[in-house]
């Protein structure tokens, strides 16, 4: 009886096995002969539409399905492009070869693949969205804070200052690190940076463990062009830009590009100039308690131009199939002329006369050349989905300003001759190696190590009419900093629920110098800590592409630049600025629910999210001696909440949306605020809660096989900030694409703030004032530019991969 039993589990658990078929097959371009990696194959049963089985070919474009039940299938295959091939299939063997298959072209579906590309692509991933800007209508010819504005929930204000749902302390990177861009030169970086060099733009408001934890709002990837085609290919590109109020300027651009199966190398170069005015008016109300004594109001005339070249190159040397090294790096030289004329009238209101008149002229010229390079190196194991990647990068940003201040009684007389000048370096080295170890199909484990080290200085001078030093007005600020990190994190797939946990440590250790005439040589060196930053993401995976998300992080933002830097500016002498280098960094806990939905023609993302901000840096404002003081501050704590919506809509198949919503609620606590230097100045922030919402729309249309269009839209609510409130913002943005000569050559026109909507206004107050100030650029623009693109353009197989669909878990964040 045993031994029958015996038996038939033996026959019962080896049915399966002896019952299943293993396919084999490849499938190569019918025109080029060439295999074509990454295609999709798809086993599904006949008389229903679910694969039961499924796989990407490899670099030869062969496939293999093991395992396979007997029964009848239809083998699918398709790849972005080409037309997809059904085969019926009868397995009833243990091994089927079935050959060579031959996928043809489709040029159809190419043109809808870049019809979708043209600035709408949208893509989820599990913890950020990226939007494909390429063929960004809109912002052709013009820079990278251009492409920003049309990405929703990102805000670029007139000054160039970036922010995520409302919140500025974001960090921007360039191809995954953080290439020395802070808040002192990021706007200049991405005003030089030619929009045509950009390839998509990754949002991650939650970054995992894996990424530098700066920045509370989260990060801002710009991902830079460098698609690999067979051969050589490359565009030239030349314009022109039409500010209201300014002078037509030039910009021009070039790429050429290589690859081959030993090297991919690129160089690009461009060349932008602005030149554009702008205004200002401020009201400072001075109060007695509840009545107003006083009225200053400052009227400025602003003009400013710049004109800077950008380059960038690199080369990736596939040493064999496992092992690349790449170098790369851009670099950017510009100069920048910014006059401002200010007129000055303090009006007496209880005897109703003018109390002072004069005015004041700054005449400013300045530099600021950056250089970043990179050197990366990747080795591929075995074991599929497991490698080890190593980096070193060095950055450095150095501005040079010079500034001549003359100010004139009301009868035109002078009072003052300034010169001032302002020079600043900063550097930064970074090292980073980051191992993956795909343990099964499912799972994952990261684990790396991140040591980045900083410095920035920071020289200023004064003489009177260049002949007399006015000690006073001297600086000398030197800080460093030192971040070690290591990080472990871990993923899995359990069916339809997806999970990844990880946990980052930091080292912090930093000291900053202050060295003036009139004082002794200041240190700040705060004990060196070690901060942990955890990090979680549940997915779960619902019937008829239905996602939900829950993820978690804590991220941090800590004070740099003018931020703590004590230096007294005075080219306002009634609005004088400086940092507090005693300032603490602030850390926010972030919680996301996502929900994500997919339709042939549509996606839908919805999330809610809540952060709780202790220590927040604020700009405070207060009154000293008749002058209007601001520095920073920590206060206590700030909760932000809400809910975004973002979505993507294809309709009648010409026309492409990309809209978003957002709507939150913020609280900020009351604070006390006591100078540091003298305790006898304080000033009250009281408590203050508000709603407020953002909405931008981008529309793409095709309205005809060689032209193609733009709207953009993009409104901004009032939004609280400590001591005041900014007013709505708007603005609508059109651009137009005309190709020639089977899309070789291009034009697009563009206009900018069509309206003339593009209007700043903040309301702040405190104990003994109240302000208002307006200010606006003539941003309205007119440009013109033609590209022609030369050489072969028909991407490499491989380099679909990406586009293509896989079975694998898909938890990478896309910045390595």
């Amino acid at each position: 009886m045993k031994k029958v039993l015996s038996l038939f589990l033996i026959v019962f658990f080896t049915l399966p096995i002896l019952a299943s078929s293993i396919i084999n097959g490849k499938i190569i371009d019918a025109d080029t002969k060439s295999p074509i990696e990454f295609a999709n194959v798809a086993l599904i049963k006949t008389g229903t539409q679910t694969p039961a089985a499924g796989v990407t070919t490899d670099a030869n474009g062969a496939f293999s399905l093991p395992d396979v039940p007997t029964g009848k299938y239809i083998l699918r295959l398709s790849f972005i492009g080409y037309n997809t091939i059904d085969y019926v299939l009868n397995v009833n063997e243990k091994a089927l070869n079935l050959g060579i298959f031959k996928l043809i072209e489709d040029s159809k579906k190419l043109t809808e693949v870049e019809v979708l590309g043209q600035g709408s692509q949208m893509r989820f991933d599990i913890d950020k969205k990226v939007f494909s800007v390429d063929q960004n209508i809109a912002a052709a010819g013009g820079s990278a804070s251009d492409v920003l504005k049309n990405i929703p929930s990102v805000k670029v204000d007139n000054e160039g200052n970036v922010s995520l749902r409302k919140d500025g302390n974001v960090e921007v990177w360039v191809n995954g690190k953080p290439s020395g861009l802070t808040a002192d030169n990021r706007a200049q970086v991405l005003q030089q940076m030619p929009a045509e060099s950009i390839e998509s733009i990754e949002v991650m408001t939650n970054p995992s463990a894996k990424f530098n934890p700066e920045g509370t709002a989260g990060i801002i990837n710009i991902v830079m062009k460098k698609n690999r085609k067979a051969g050589y290919y490359g565009s030239v590109s030349a314009g022109a830009m039409y500010p209201d109020g300014g002078r037509v300027t030039p910009t021009l651009g070039a790429n050429i590009n290589y690859s081959s199966s030993k090297i991919d190398a690129y160089a690009n170069v461009g060349y932008r100039a602005m030149s554009f005015k702008g205004a200002n008016i401020n009201d400072r109300y001075n109060l007695t308690g509840i009545d107003t004594v006083s009225v200053l109001r400052q009227k400025g005339e602003i003009t400013n131009a710049y004109s800077g070249l950008f380059m960038r190159a690199g080369i990736d040397f596939h040493l064999d199939t496992v092992n690349t090294l790449s170098i790369s790096g851009f670099g950017m030289a510009g100069t920048g002329v910014s006059n401002n004329n200010i007129s000055y009238n303090l009006f007496d209101i209880k005897n109703n006369v003018d109390l002072r008149k004069y005015s004041r002229m700054n005449e400013g010229d300045g530099t600021r050349p950056s250089l970043n390079v990179n050197l990366d190196y990747k080795h591929d194991f075995n074991k599929k989905g497991t490698n080890l990647m190593a980096s070193l990068s060095y950055s450095q940003h150095t501005r040079g300003m010079e500034n001549n201040i003359v100010q004139k009684d009301a009868s035109n007389v002078e009072e003052l001759n300034i010169n001032q000048k302002n020079e600043g370096t900063s550097r930064d080295v970074n090292f980073k190696a980051d191992y993956t170890n795909k343990i099964t199909e499912t799972s994952r484990l990261e684990a790396g190590w991140q040591s980045t080290f900083n410095n920035r200085l920071s020289i200023a001078t004064a003489d009177s009419m260049k002949i007399k030093p006015i000690i006073e007005y001297a600086n000398d600020f030197d800080y460093n900093e030192q971040i070690h990190a290591a990080y472990l994190t871990y993923g899995n797939r359990f069916d339809d629920l997806s999970v990844q946990g990880g946990l980052r440590a930091e080292y912090l250790q930093k000291q900053s110098t202050l060295k003036t005439p009139l004082t002794s040589d200041q240190t700040f060196s705060p004990k060196p800590t070690i901060q942990l930053f955890p990090s979680m993401y549940l997915t779960y995976t619902l019937p008829k592409n239905n996602e939900l998300q829950l993820n978690f992080t804590r991220r941090v933002n800590r004070p740099r630049g003018r931020q703590i830097n004590p230096f007294r500016n005075y080219s306002d002498s009634t609005n004088i600025t400086y940092g507090e280098p005693t300032l603490d960094p602030e850390y926010a806990s972030a919680l996301e629910f996502n929900y994500m939905k997919t339709w042939d023609n549509h996606s839908l993302s919805a999330s809610l999210y809540y952060r709780y901000i202790d220590n927040v840096i604020e700009d405070v404002r207060f009154i000293n001696n008749n002058t209007m003081e601001s520095t920073y501050m920590n206060i206590a704590k700030v909760q932000n909440s809400g809910v975004e919506l973002v979505a993507k809509n294809r309709l009648f198949k010409v026309v492409n949306l990309t809209s978003s919503l957002n709507l939150y609620y913020s609280k900020m606590d009351s604070t006390k605020y006591e100078n540091r230097l003298n305790t006898a100045i304080t000033t009250t922030i009281p408590e203050q809660s508000t709603f407020s919402w953002s909405a931008n729309i981008m529309a793409n249309f095709m309205l005809s096989k060689t032209l193609s269009g733009q709207i953009t839209a993009e409104y901004s609510a009032p939004t609280l900030i400590a001591q005041g409130i900014e007013s709505p913002e708007y603005q609508v943005d059109l651009g137009l694409r005309k190709t020639f000569f089977d899309k070789k050559l291009s034009v697009n026109i563009m206009a900018i703030d069509i309206f003339n909507f593009n209007k700043e206004r903040t309301t702040t107050w405190g104990t003994g004032f109240y302000q208002i100030n307006e200010s606006y650029f003539h941003r309205r623009m007119l440009g013109l530019t033609v590209s022609y693109n030369f050489g072969n353009m028909k991407p490499k197989p491989a380099d679909m991969k990406k586009k293509s669909a896989s079975p694998d878990l898909n938890m990478d964040s896309g910045m390595e």
